[in-house]
């Protein structure tokens, strides 16, 4: 708290595409998608329209025994992008009451307002229907070691980060951690797709409690809070035919990584879908709360039944199904699709990461570089490649850097990341790129190498 005693918070006036508008009239990139939201930057035209068509009908209903048609729309598309339909079925053009994508793996969509909360509904919701389909004794939860989920008490267990977790352990539930995780450093490591190694441990340990597992939990592919950090893909194919043998339910914390931030609309691979995907973040493209529980069908049968059975899934939100936030998914949603983000983040985010690439193999204070995507990151050492010592906040000290030389960057302790709006243009890219490796040479010393890298 004491650190804006001489480091005031930053007053912002305006916001547009990628750049934050300070009182002062500076302009500053922001380098982090305002914490991993504003997948379309700010003020977008097509999301706000959206926002304002609803408002003139109406902002907010109860959503119990109640329903509407951009509802039924944003959820009917949700199905259609996460069981892989084309771009046409579920873009600004996809028809109305067409097919819901219902045939495909997700079936069913259950609707909350952010995303802790959303991991606590899929953890809630596994729990409820091992027990409805039989299978009572199956009550525990594992997670991969070194994730985060969120700051409510069931997020907080299945996350594995002292820092937030820590002053709440009283209050926190047992949960196996697994691992060691198969980190690789992206698509271009010869290991990317090999989680062979690394999976005879995990594989260890959860054999002796697969009879009592209900979920493993986890982020795909990217553990953002955690440090930015990648892991093999191949680790969830594993995880899902092992939770198939088992009858374990995958929940896939897709907040951060999904919604086309690694370049496809799930993190998740085609071929290892989970029992439960969450979403949140740039499901409304950071405009407004939303959060979203996709599931299947045969999960959504666990719950059916007459009052007197008491099979229902009573999880209440007062803001479920938003009509505001809905309509905002459905902008983002067109947006996707109308804007091309994908082919735009296929190929400006191998731009990104070569960048950053290029910078940490010239500066000695940086290493462990890595991304996929639209996102980016290194490790800060001490020249030579020693860890820095975390008392020192070098980390702090490139933050304030960056901001004078006009980037928002706010790292993880020593970690830097670039987690930009999927649609940030070319020059803004090389800005920020620019930016931090200016910011890094002016904290920790070493000769200015940006400019020669971007003309090589």
């Amino acid at each position: 708290m004491r650190d804006y005693q001489d480091f005031p918070p930053l007053e912002i006036v305006g916001a547009h595409g990628a750049r934050l508008v300070l009182s002062d009239g500076r302009e500053v990139l922001d380098a982090i998608s305002s914490w991993w939201c504003k997948s379309l930057g700010h003020g977008h035209a097509g999301v706000r329209a959206r926002i304002e068509q609803q408002l003139a009908c109406f902002e907010h209903v109860i959503a119990a025994n109640t329903t509407n048609a951009h509802l039924v729309d944003l959820c009917e598309r949700l199905l259609r992008m996460a069981n892989g339909a084309p771009p046409s079925d579920w873009g600004p053009h996809a028809v109305a009451g067409g097919p819901s994508g219902s045939s495909g793996h997700f079936g069913k969509v259950f609707l909350a307002d952010n995303g802790s909360t959303a991991v606590e509904v899929a953890l809630k919701m596994a729990l409820q229907a091992q027990a409805q389909r039989g299978q009572v004794n199956r009550t525990g939860f594992a997670a991969l070691s070194g994730g985060y989920h969120g700051e409510t008490v069931g997020a907080l267990s299945v996350g594995d980060l002292g820092l937030y977790a820590d002053p709440y352990r009283s209050l926190m539930f047992p949960v196996t951690k697994l691992g060691p995780i198969p980190y690789r450093s992206g698509p271009d490591d010869p290991l990317w797709q090999d989680a062979g190694r690394e999976w005879i441990a995990i594989e260890a340990t959860l054999a002796p409690i697969a009879g009592t597992l209900a979920a493993i939990v986890y982020e795909p592919v990217l553990q953002a809070a955690g440090g930015m950090r990648l892991y093999s893909p191949d680790l969830l194919r594993r995880l899902r035919r092992f939770a198939d043998r088992h009858d374990i339910y995958l929940i896939a914390d897709e907040i951060a990584a999904g919604m086309g931030r690694l370049g496809t609309m799930l993190a998740s691979p085609p071929d290892a879908l989970p029992d439960f995907a969450v979403l949140s973040k740039g499901l409304t493209a950071g405009f407004l709360p939303l959060s979203a529980v996709l599931t299947t069908n045969d999960i959504y049968v666990q719950f059916d039944g007459d009052w007197s059975s008491h099979r229902a899934f009573l999880h209440s939100n007062t803001h479920t199904g938003n009509a505001l936030a809905v309509a905002a998914g459905l902008g983002a949603l067109d947006a996707y699709v109308s804007e091309g983000i994908m082919e735009h983040v296929a190929t400006q985010g191998p731009r990104l990461c070569a960048a950053l690439g290029k910078v940490a193999r010239r500066l000695s204070t940086l290493t462990r570089p890595r991304g996929v995507g639209m996102v980016a990151a290194v490790d800060l050492c001490a020249p030579g490649g020693a860890p820095l010592d975390p008392a020192a906040r070098t980390g702090m000290r490139v933050f304030r850097a960056a901001l004078e030389r006009g980037a928002l960057l706010r790292p993880l302790g020593d970690t830097l990341y670039l987690f930009p709006p999927l649609n940030t243009p070319a020059q803004d890219l090389d800005a920020m790129v620019g930016i931090l490796a200016d910011s890094v040479t002016a904290v920790l010393g070493g000769d200015a190498v940006y400019t020669d890298i971007a003309q090589t």
